[in-house]
């Protein structure tokens, strides 16, 4: 009998340990997911420096851009393979910009922050007069695009703009490479 007694209480204190454990893990688990939850990117604020690069841009003020930015700050786009570095020349790539596409803004999807890291993904919307050489079609383009921010002391010392040149020159009736793949149902035969 007391042998018996002394495997109950074992195995009481077995069960009860396990249980206990097992409680943690879940414990632990709820908590990472509703801390994950909690940081994707549609519930956190919009970053200051995100958005008052998308105020300038909606604005189309170089000015109000190139004061976002370190001396040395680096502004790549690399849709259309440039880079501009310094206040006067990023100021002249929003001047270029405007004069291009007057009407270009730009819609804040979702953005976070991380230190001196900063993500944004946004909406290109315009209707262009003309690409470079290229005399404007009449037609807007509303294109999928993605920066990514190095910030330095509060201020923008790398920004990289990425989006897809061939889906804006499609929008907009321009030849868009030598090769556009077939869209619609036969493709998927």
């Amino acid at each position: 009998m007391e042998n018996t007694t002394k495997t109950v209480e074992v195995m009481f204190r077995t069960t009860k340990k396990y249980l206990f454990r097992t409680l943690l893990i879940i414990g632990c688990i709820v908590l990472m997911k509703s801390a994950t939850v909690a940081q994707t990117p549609s519930s956190v604020p919009t970053p200051g420096i995100i958005l008052a690069w998308a105020k300038a841009w909606n604005d189309g003020s170089g000015k109000e851009m190139s004061a976002l930015f370190t001396e040395d700050g680096i502004y790549d786009d690399y849709a259309f393979q440039a880079s501009w570095s310094g206040h006067e020349k990023i100021s002249q790539w929003v001047k270029l910009t405007v004069e291009s596409i007057p009407d270009a803004r730009v819609e804040i999807l979702d953005a976070f922050q991380s230190g001196d890291r900063a993500t944004v993904r946004w909406v290109f919307h315009g209707l262009p007069k003309h690409i470079g050489p290229i005399e404007g079609t009449g037609r807007s383009f509303e294109v999928s695009a993605v920066s990514v921010f190095e910030l330095k002391n509060g201020k923008i010392q790398h920004v990289s703009d990425y989006y897809n040149l061939a889906n804006l020159f499609r929008q907009i009736g321009l030849p868009s490479g030598a090769w556009t793949p077939p869209f619609g149902p036969d493709l998927l035969k």
